[in-house]
């Protein structure tokens, strides 16, 4: 409310920077109330006393670091909005287990983390249960599979490794 109500100007002098504007009380009695609020630049501050807060939050690194992953990419940011579509899209359940959203609260899940450099794309989203997403780790052998843990190694690469130990024997009698 405040930051509509002063355009994203100082409301001292007129300064035109929002991530340089602090908000104070007016009335330090009353609660932090957008009515009780006045957004000022440093400058127009000086003069006051009292506890003052940035007008802007500063932007978390996980989300700048969205931001630029998606611009990399193209890719659309994940809004709720956005993240309740892609749950439709893909059955409402679970890519895992299977088990419907009815049942179990579905999560988004990024294949490769934002902080690694991955971004909003779809073919980068899965829809997890909360207990799937819990426990998802990638494979140890980095095969793209997937893992629950406490396994380290995928199905995948557990039945390759277990063949080759099968033929192994095989191919050493036929020596």
């Amino acid at each position: 409310m405040v930051l509509r109500r002063c355009r994203e100007a100082c409301e001292g002098c007129g300064l035109e920077w929002p991530w340089s504007l602090y908000l104070l009380r007016v009335d330090e009695a009353l609660p932090a109330r957008a009515t009780n609020l006045r957004a000022l630049c440093w400058a127009c501050s000086d003069a006051q006393g009292g506890l003052f807060a940035s007008l802007l939050a500063e932007v978390p690194y996980r989300e700048r670091l969205r931001n630029a992953n998606n611009r990399r990419t193209g890719a659309v940011k994940l809004t709720p909005a956005r993240r309740r579509r892609l749950i439709e899209a893909r059955g409402g359940c679970c890519e895992i287990c299977g088990v419907p959203g009815a049942e179990r609260q579905l999560q988004v899940h990024h294949r490769l983390a934002i902080l690694r450099g991955g971004s909003d794309d779809e073919a980068n989203l899965l829809v997890l249960c909360f207990a799937c997403h819990h426990h998802l780790q990638p494979c140890i052998n980095d095969c793209g599979h997937w893992v629950k843990k406490p396994f380290r190694v995928c199905r995948h690469c557990r039945t390759e490794q277990l063949l080759k130990e099968l033929v192994a024997p095989l191919h050493a009698r036929a020596d």
